[in-house]
């Protein structure tokens, strides 16, 4: 795992850009992370000119209610495919936010690509 510290630099964007799975980087969130990864796409075109929703990258959000589990009602989740150019981007916005909560989804998203912010 690679170590980095818990501030955005080029070293850990080209870091997440290699780590990123190639066919696409997918989640499913529900609650506050669903929120705040849709405030994080929402921005578009950002003051580092980067967006990270660009459907020709093959970069994909949907809000999708599954069939209830066993009898009980589903909540809205975002399913996530987010390409290997844009995940950069949506992990730099999250770690920018100064949200504590979107602070931590970042982290625990680069812990899944084999990265640890300290």
């Amino acid at each position: 795992m690679k170590t980095f510290s818990s501030s955005w630099t080029d070293k850990l964007r080209v870091a997440i850009g290699r780590a990123a799975p190639q066919c696409g980087y997918a989640m499913s969130l529900v609650g506050e992370d669903r929120q705040k990864v849709i405030a994080a796409v929402n921005q578009g075109i950002d003051a580092h000119l980067e967006a990270c929703f660009v459907p020709a990258r093959g970069d994909r959000f949907r809000l999708q209610t599954p069939e209830g589990i066993r009898g009980r009602i589903s909540g809205p989740r975002l399913e996530c495919q987010v390409s290997p150019q844009s995940l950069p981007v949506l992990i730099r916005r999250l770690m920018e936010s100064g949200d504590e909560g979107a602070e931590s989804l970042a982290a625990s998203i680069c812990q899944t690509i084999e990265i640890e912010l300290l």
